[in-house]
């Protein structure tokens, strides 16, 4: 067998949907697209997307894999036929539902690179964690294509996948890129809660829920408040209208580690009066820990006064006048005025 027939053998093995090579080569018009994006500073406080970026339009760069001719790209569907929860009535993304997927997959990954090694290659793994653009080089290894709402999109699983790639000097065959199959669509665009989209494939990540509740510290802008809705944990306002989502799912057993924690069967109300222990002990093994406890409490008070339930206000009380956090003792006293003004809350 063939290195090629190898990789693709293990990957099927270890739970991965598709795999598809790409060449490394300049990355044209995503490059241009990726530095208008930052010099427009949609890139928000997400500061090693500049400070890496030269890394990041170079997988043979230095600091990734001197010599490197493939980014071998893999993707990992997690979808699964049960609408995602979250700490009630707040609701957490479906990527976040179960296990943290940079160890699940993390681990499969390693497997890959272990296999690359064995043939004198030399192999970078990574699942979320390196400074690659995954989804360009998705693109240019045939998986799927990139939507108008900046996801990849596999025909047959959606975009709902862990997108994975390895970064290798091994010179395998490769696959042809996939075009652009959206066409006048634009459910995406009109889903987004906070008008985040500039235009297809344009993403501001300073109006963006995702970004918002997990990467942004400190309040978050007043005028976004009411979109935040339900969201406590990420957003997929975009994706659940896309119609290439409506595929069914893959078997319950290939997404397993990805199925809902009980973790999620808390009330929200709960995260604010969470000690840094507490909430240590509960995030555990979750991509729930990205955000911190200060972020999800502040989250959770703002989706707390979102829901216009007045059985909250003792609690928001309690948070706006003690919690030890600036941004959540802020966001708890809007809700506290928002439920306090609404008659029928």
């Amino acid at each position: 067998m063939t290195l090629r027939s190898q990789l693709e053998a293990l990957a099927e093995e270890l739970g991965f949907a598709r795999l598809g090579v790409a060449p490394v080569e300049p990355l044209g018009r995503d490059e241009v697209a990726l530095r208008r994006w930052i010099a427009a500073g949609q890139h928000a406080s997400m500061t090693w997307m500049e400070d890496t970026l030269a890394v990041r339009l170079d997988p043979s760069h230095e600091a990734m894999l001197p010599g490197a001719l493939r980014v071998v790209a893999l993707a990992t569907p997690f979808a699964r036929d049960e609408p995602p929860r979250g700490p009630s009535p707040g609701v957490v993304a479906r990527y976040a539902q179960g296990r943290d997927y940079h160890n699940v997959v993390g681990k499969r990954m390693r497997k890959l690179a272990d296999l690359v090694r064995g043939h004198g290659f030399r192999a970078r793994p990574g699942t979320d964690s390196l400074p690659v653009l995954e989804r360009a080089w998705a693109q240019r290894a045939g998986l799927g294509f990139l939507g108008k709402n900046s996801c990849l999109i596999v025909p047959g699983l959606g975009s709902h996948v862990f997108l994975s790639v390895l970064v290798t000097d091994a010179p395998l065959p490769v696959d042809a890129p996939m075009q652009e199959r959206c066409g006048e669509c634009r459910l995406c665009l009109d889903a987004c809660p906070t008008d985040a989209f500039e235009g297809p494939r344009v993403l501001d990540a300073r109006r963006c829920l995702s970004y918002l509740t997990i990467e942004h510290e400190g309040p978050i802008p007043v005028d976004l408040r009411d979109g935040l809705g339900a969201h406590l944990f990420g957003c997929d306002a975009c994706q659940d209208v896309c119609p290439f989502n409506r595929a069914a799912p893959p078997p319950a057993s290939t997404t397993e580690p990805f199925a809902a924690h009980p973790r999620l069967d808390v009330e929200a109300a709960s995260l604010l009066e969470m000690s840094e222990a507490e909430h240590v002990e509960w995030a555990q093994g979750s991509p729930l820990r990205r955000a911190g406890r200060a972020s999800l409490a502040r989250n959770a008070a703002l989706v707390l006064g979102n829901r216009g339930d007045r059985r909250h206000l003792p609690v928001l009380r309690r948070a706006a006048a003690e919690h030890d956090d600036d941004a959540v003792r802020d966001a708890a006293a809007w809700a506290l005025a928002k439920l306090e003004e609404d008659p029928e809350a």
